[in-house]
């Protein structure tokens, strides 16, 4: 039985309904948990997609937010399935929010979901997840906000992707991995994290993968340390040590004083480093980076050069 309201048209099955369309002027679906006293379980096929077979703009007169509109997607705990190409070339969709609950992901789900780059997890401890399937279909570079029931982390997947190479000998094709992000998404067993070996994973990273990718997945576990082992943040923290001018060059690029009172407390110990962040700094004319700087320079390292110029 099919149901429509201003905002979403619905099938009923027993006591659940499943997304058929939703209608908005805006870029953003939060789908609730419940419509019309319904449990909300499923989004269909093609429910987002801008291939449908029936296009609601002519059957309520409103707007179907869906295809390159879309640009986030809200879905409540409650949802357990998601319809074979239900983002099918949904090619501005950005975010995803939503628990690891959902069981079953329809083929080609995302595809043509390229922009993607942001998730925000919630976990639901000892239930079957498919959310390693996702993370596998969108080989995209993707920073995670990971919600466990005893704390929360921030954790970069790096990009990944396939390519069949002939080997001619053999007169067979081989599946050739580029990049890091596959190791990091065989991480997620059984529905759970191993936090240890994602930690493990950093050498290969370093290895495969662009510089300030490297650095974005340091500071991430450094600041989110949840279940961050001392000899892990060590690794980080010494990498982001050595490799002063990259950082600093993020850092006047983020613009995040989170990040950079981390880096300027924790992993700058001489006076020579400190320069550098601030001349990178200066380049980008942040006044509050640069007033934050100063300070903290002349705290830390100014009175220690006026005893050594008065001694000599």
């Amino acid at each position: 039985m099919r149901q429509k309201n201003n905002e979403f048209e619905i099938e009923v099955k027993g006591d659940s309904a499943i997304i058929l369309r939703c209608f908005s002027y805006g870029e953003s679906a939060v789908i609730p948990s419940e419509i019309d006293g319904y449990k909300v379980t499923e989004i269909a096929p093609y429910a987002f997609s801008a291939h449908m077979d029936h296009p609601p703009e002519k059957e309520t007169g409103r707007e179907a937010l869906c295809g390159e509109r879309l640009k986030e997607i809200v879905l409540p705990d409650t949802i357990e399935k998601i319809g074979r190409y239900a983002f099918y070339n949904c090619r501005n969709l950005k975010r995803l929010k939503f628990s690891t609950d959902i069981r079953d992901i329809g083929a080609g789900a995302f595809t043509g979901c390229h922009q993607i780059e942001k998730m925000d997890v919630t976990v639901v401890p000892e239930k079957r997840s498919c959310f390693r399937e996702l993370l596998i279909e969108i080989g995209e570079e993707q920073e995670v906000m990971y919600h466990c029931p005893d704390g929360d982390a921030k954790l970069i997947f790096p990009e990944y992707f396939e390519e069949e190479v002939e080997n001619t000998p053999a007169r067979i094709l081989v599946t050739k991995t580029h990049g890091s992000g596959m190791w990091y998404r065989n991480c997620i067993v059984k529905n759970e994290l191993q936090f240890d070996q994602y930690d493990k994973r950093f050498a290969w990273a370093v290895e495969n993968e662009r510089e300030e990718v490297v650095i974005a997945l340091a500071f991430c576990r450094l600041l989110y340390p949840y279940r961050l082992a001392e000899e892990a943040k060590e690794q980080y923290e010494r990498y982001l040590k050595r490799h002063v001018e990259k950082v600093s060059e993020y850092l006047s690029e983020k613009k995040d004083m989170d990040l950079l009172t981390y880096y300027v407390e924790q992993c700058l110990d001489n006076v020579d480093n400190f320069r550098v962040l601030i001349d990178m700094a200066g380049i980008t004319g942040e006044a509050s980076m640069m007033s934050y700087l100063m300070e903290q320079y002349h705290q830390r390292f100014a009175v220690k050069e006026k005893k050594k110029k008065f001694e000599l």
